[in-house]
């Protein structure tokens, strides 16, 4: 799993800790052992903070950058299928253009950075969200069998999650009955 997910994922325990659990700044940070600075970041936003990055020049890199250039261009017109991958322009530079030494992780990076540019790739993030009791709600059917007195039962479930509507508790489940009876 990589760092950001990671803090992300930090970062939603550290805002469910301060909502249910020891409500205080102080008693988060023990708990997760991390600095009071970082609670109250928590607290503030659910996504974490870019680290700094220090800007490096890419020497290796910048001899091939217009050649990747030109092939992410050309890409643009082809089929989504036939699109060059990091991997399979990194290989191509081995063979074409020996002379540079680059490696396949930097190349990766930059491919990364020039397709999301290019409207090639979207970069799209998954946040979780947190909600206070009552605010929101997430309610979903589905439909499972059941063996209730010897018979075999359709059952349609409701489960709520997050909030209470219409006298639902979250994390509970209720059923009725489809109709659907057989023998087991």
């Amino acid at each position: 799993m990589d760092r950001r997910k990671r803090k992300v994922e930090l970062f939603e325990q550290i805002r469910r800790e301060y909502e249910h659990g020891t409500g205080t700044v102080k008693g988060v940070a023990r708990k997760f052992r991390v600095h009071r600075r970082m609670v109250r970041e928590a607290l503030g936003s659910a996504t974490p903070r870019e680290r700094k990055k220090a800007k490096r020049e890419k020497w290796k890199l910048a001899t091939v950058i217009p050649w990747i250039d030109s092939i992410l261009e050309t890409d643009q017109k082809a089929p989504r299928k036939q699109r060059h991958t990091a991997h399979r322009i990194w290989s191509r530079m081995k063979e074409e253009r020996p002379e540079a030494d680059v490696a396949e992780t930097t190349v990766r990076e930059y491919v990364r950075k020039r397709k999301v540019e290019l409207g090639l790739e979207q970069g799209e993030v998954f946040i979780p969200q947190s909600y206070r009791w009552g605010q929101e709600g997430q309610v979903d059917w589905y439909e499972a069998y059941a063996e209730i007195d010897g018979e075999e039962q359709g059952l349609r479930v409701l489960y709520a999650e997050h909030g209470q509507r219409r006298g639902i508790s979250p994390g509970v489940s209720t059923c009725q009955s489809t109709g659907v009876s057989g023998s087991a």
